[in-house]
């Protein structure tokens, strides 16, 4: 069951006051960081924790991607059923991997921190895309996903609910 601060900040999230942009100079990514210092460090750790599950995604790297994952956690994906046990995601995310290579680039949406709750918006860049194993061919990756992590007691942030949709324009509010 997701907490009730979850659930608060996917109702009600916060806006953030005083932002500036942040770049990433390995990806040039650019997201909305707080001018309090504390929260833009934690900011910065939840990034690399989704830049690892890139990373990983893109390396077909089950093991990270399930370590990046809280105990208590689900990933929900179009038109597949929920997986809540790491078992569930090790098969959904084998089998993925079994059939398709990614080279995704999330872009940034919203990287923010509510205590030790964080949600983090992306979306695939306009012409990303999948190779499918079985024939070779090239598909469009056009996704935009939505992470929410929580702080753990060693102070790592870890994935709790991972969720995406599929969506021809990307970027576009």
């Amino acid at each position: 069951m997701m907490k009730k601060s979850m659930i608060a900040v996917l109702l009600a999230f916060p806006l953030l006051t005083g932002t500036v942009l942040a770049a990433d100079t390995a990806s040039q990514q650019t997201y909305p960081v707080s001018e309090n210092a504390a929260i833009a460090q934690q900011q910065k750790a939840v990034y690399d924790t989704i830049i690892r599950y890139q990373t990983a995604l893109n390396s077909g790297d089950t093991d990270t991607i399930l370590s990046l994952f809280a105990d208590q956690s689900y990933s929900q994906w179009n038109e597949k059923p929920t997986a809540d046990t790491t078992e569930k995601r090790r098969k959904q995310y084998d089998t993925l991997f079994k059939n398709e290579k990614f080279q995704t680039q999330f872009a940034f949406d919203t990287v923010s921190i509510n205590g030790n709750t964080a949600y983090v918006r992306t979306h695939h860049h306009l012409g990303a895309t999948v190779t499918r194993l079985s024939d070779g061919a090239t598909i469009l990756d056009l996704n935009r996903e939505v992470f929410i992590l929580e702080k753990q007691d060693d102070g790592s942030w870890k994935i709790v609910l991972y969720t995406f949709n599929t969506n021809p324009i990307q970027g576009v509010a």
